[in-house]
């Protein structure tokens, strides 16, 4: 039961936030824990854990979907590719300190971005298939809505919020990671 606790805490905290996200969308757009919960899981977790967000992401998705009118789409595909490469820097950094993990985590949030935004230029026809519309798509975005270098803004800013914060959770803030020590029994000289 407790090693089922955590992980069914944590699922039950980021589907709450999928009623809360939209929200913050208005003042904060991008702001997601997502990406940060794949980072983390791979950067701090054993791979098999990976499920985890995945599950959270794909209630999140549907409730998210559900409540504002939205259909699945394509870019479903373009975001899971975008945690992939979220989960590939994490488990990168795997066994970091902090500083590594806080700054990878950013790293990953940019990555993450330039990957939604680069779907998202290829699929919606509003985006001019070239360089123009190309930097369009990762900076100012569509007309009617808020530029997109504003959900870059929000993404790395909740990205390094959840990922400090489940540092925190994990008591890793501060401490650098303790390398194995062989259970082995060791002979003494005499």
């Amino acid at each position: 039961m407790k090693r089922v606790l955590p992980p069914a805490l944590l699922v039950s905290l980021l589907v709450a936030f999928s009623f809360v996200g939209p929200k913050l969308q208005e003042t904060l757009p991008g702001f997601s824990p997502m990406p940060a919960m794949f980072f983390c899981a791979a950067a701090c977790m054993s791979p098999r854990w990976l499920w985890l967000p995945l599950v959270a992401w794909l209630l999140y998705y549907t409730i998210t979907n559900l409540t504002q009118g939205y259909n699945w789409d394509f870019q479903l595909a373009v975001v899971l590719g975008g945690f992939a490469f979220a989960a590939g820097v994490g488990s990168l950094l795997r066994g970091k300190n902090w500083v590594a993990l806080v700054g990878g985590s950013i790293g990953a949030a940019v990555l993450f971005y330039g990957v939604t935004n680069t779907g998202s230029w290829l699929m919606l026809p509003d985006y001019p298939k070239t360089w123009t519309g190309y930097i369009q798509a990762q900076t100012v975005g569509l007309p009617g809505y808020p530029p997109a270098w504003a959900f870059l803004k929000g993404l790395i800013s909740a990205t390094a919020l959840f990922t400090g914060l489940f540092l925190l959770g994990q008591r890793k803030w501060g401490s650098s990671p303790v390398p194995a020590v062989s259970q082995a029994p060791q002979r003494m000289r005499r």
